[in-house]
């Protein structure tokens, strides 16, 4: 696996992970920047440091690690690249303590709906932040932290200013990839707000966290960015008129319209079913 540039100063690396891939941007310029992880220690052996390698560059290289959310398969190998010895690393304020233990919150999501979902991530061992970022902070004079709840409530974007790219990580969901089955987000409103917040930075590219249905990772031109966070708020009305339907018809069981929802827009029915539980319920508040 290699980066593959996407602009100027813009490479993305497709790490393997669960189905399908995670991943990691490298911003490149006179400092170097990070963004996420992959998900485990050897993911980062096997994938990170040799692609970095490709490139001619190594750790020392990297002026900082941040990342856009505190999920296990986005944040499992900071604790490597911290004890391979990362000169920094930056997260939004909300995401410290979640780097801090991040099996304590792998497991404390899996609580909603414990029956329906993957056993914790084992293998995740926190490490510590060196500087806390609050919504709208720049770091260097490039990189702005855009504070984007919804998937959940530490998710971020980082805008680089100077290509212009927006690092969306699982910020904007569509219909999800092909392991969830659909979008999946814990906070709808904030889900809403997030995208007509992003709407207003004209980005000129987006990179993506995952392959996201039905776009992919990367979306190119000023225009195709702004269709693409306008097509993500037009999904959340598609997918609250399903479920008032479901509702409507009588059904009342979670799981029934999980799977019903999944099928409804073209997914491939996940294994377990906590992530479009998540995104059912929060639709089910605005019925009932």
């Amino acid at each position: 696996m290699s980066f593959v540039r996407v602009k100027d100063n813009v490479y993305l690396l497709r790490v393997p992970h669960g189905g399908t891939t995670t991943g990691v941007i490298l911003l490149d310029g006179e400092k170097k920047y990070l963004i996420d992880a992959a998900g485990t220690s050897e993911e980062v052996d096997t994938y990170i440091l040799p692609a970095l390698s490709e490139l001619s560059l190594s750790l020392s290289d990297i002026e900082c690690l941040l990342c856009t959310h505190t999920h296990g398969d986005h944040i499992g190998g900071f604790y490597r690249l911290r004890q391979l010895g990362v000169k920094r690393i930056a997260a939004y304020t909300r995401s410290v303590p979640k780097i801090k233990d991040p099996l304590t919150y792998n497991i404390e999501i899996r609580k909603a709906f414990p029956k329906n979902s993957p056993p914790p991530s084992s293998s995740l061992v926190g490490t510590t932040v060196d500087l806390a970022l609050q919504d709208g902070d720049v770091l260097d004079g490039r990189i702005e932290l855009v504070a984007t709840p919804g998937h959940d409530d530490d998710t971020v974007c980082i805008y680089d200013r100077a290509t212009e790219t927006l690092i969306c990580g699982d910020s904007v969901q569509h219909n999800g990839t092909l392991v969830q089955g659909c979008g999946a987000y814990m906070y709808l409103e904030d889900y809403r707000a997030s995208m007509q917040k992003l709407m207003r930075l004209s980005a000129k590219t987006a990179v993506l966290g995952h392959p996201f249905l039905p776009h992919g990772d990367v979306i190119c031109g000023e225009a195709a960015v702004r269709d693409f966070l306008s097509d993500a708020l037009r999904l959340t009305e598609v997918y609250r008129d399903f479920v008032a339907a479901e509702y409507a018809r009588g059904e009342r069981d979670l799981c029934t319209i999980a799977r019903n929802l999944v099928n409804f827009v073209g997914g491939v029915m996940p294994e377990h079913l906590f992530l479009p539980l998540y995104t059912v319920r929060e639709h089910m508040k605005e019925i009932v």
